[in-house]
């Protein structure tokens, strides 16, 4: 089984100029789901943190929970959401739904 296999959800590209803000710095997005994003940070945060953020596209902010669940030193990190409110839900998917789908989850249903 692939990793793409694995996926709980389809994932998408994120649009140019989103990113997210948190106490310990901002990254930008590489692609994210319903479930988790990949976030560019040279200095990420470390495997099993906490962090509570704010995605961020032009001047809208998505309040989010997460949990760090890969670090990649120099890279970035994988955040997978934990604890998010209807109303976060319901703009993430209003987020998702003008984006495309990162090349490599096209045919995914």
């Amino acid at each position: 089984m692939t990793e793409n296999e694995k996926r709980a959800s389809t994932r998408f590209k994120a649009k140019s100029g989103s990113h997210i803000v948190y106490l310990e710095g901002s990254g930008a997005i590489k692609d994210l789901s319903l479930n988790g994003m990949f976030v560019f940070d040279p200095e990420p945060l470390s495997e099993g943190s906490k962090v509570n953020f704010a995605l961020r596209q032009g001047t809208d902010d998505i309040q989010l929970q997460g949990i760090v669940t890969r670090s990649d030193p120099g890279q970035g990190m994988v955040i997978q959401f934990t604890e998010l409110s209807r109303e976060s839900i319901r703009r993430l998917k209003i987020y998702l739904a003008t984006i495309n789908p990162a090349p490599d989850q096209s045919k995914k249903q």
